[in-house]
């Protein structure tokens, strides 16, 4: 079963092989995967190849999304659902094309994927680790109404690790209008 969600002007969809030339947009570019941008287009393609053959193993409604401005039909990022270290918590994360910077997607996108993860996936809590001077994707978190919880050392990097319980979720006043659509 496939899962979608949108937002008022956002639409999310698993990412498909054939994203390949988007997906090279976000996570070739070093102002935006800073930790380890993929090279070239070939190298793009192979990532992307390597997270939808995980993605074939997990849950319904867990995954790579892309992430697609319904006014322009483009792809401007992606948002991820997956396994967390500390199961049964499940890692919310998102990635976005610098040029689509600014713009409020990030949060909005964000926004979604909980109530998505909350409603429709039934995840227990939800985790992002985030490295500290990441500042755009710390103010994201804060937005959701995400918590520091402790810190951890992920690609020989110091991360926060942040968490969000489906009732701190729910008592934010973004809940209501966060999931426009099935």
């Amino acid at each position: 079963m496939t899962m979608t969600f949108e937002t008022s002007r956002l639409l999310a969809r698993p990412l498909e092989l054939s994203d390949h030339e988007a997906f090279h947009r976000i996570w070739g570019d070093p102002r935006v995967i800073w930790w380890g941008a993929t090279p070239d287009a070939a190298a793009s393609t192979r990532k992307l190849a390597e997270i939808l053959e995980r993605g074939r193993h997990l849950q319904a409604g867990q995954g790579w999304f892309a992430v697609i401005d319904k006014a322009t039909g483009l792809i401007v990022g992606d948002v991820v659902l997956t396994p967390y270290v500390t199961e049964p918590d499940i890692e919310i994360g998102w990635h976005f094309a610098h040029d689509s910077w600014g713009h409020g997607y990030a949060t909005e996108a964000a926004r979604g994927l909980v109530r998505h993860a909350y409603e429709r996936v039934a995840v227990p809590r939800l985790v992002a680790d985030i490295v500290p001077d990441n500042l755009r994707s710390m103010r994201v978190a804060s937005k959701l109404g995400m918590r520091r919880i402790g810190e951890r050392v992920r690609a020989s990097l110091p991360h926060v690790v942040l968490a969000l319980e489906r009732s701190e979720a729910e008592a934010t006043p973004w809940w209501p209008d966060a999931l426009v659509s099935p």
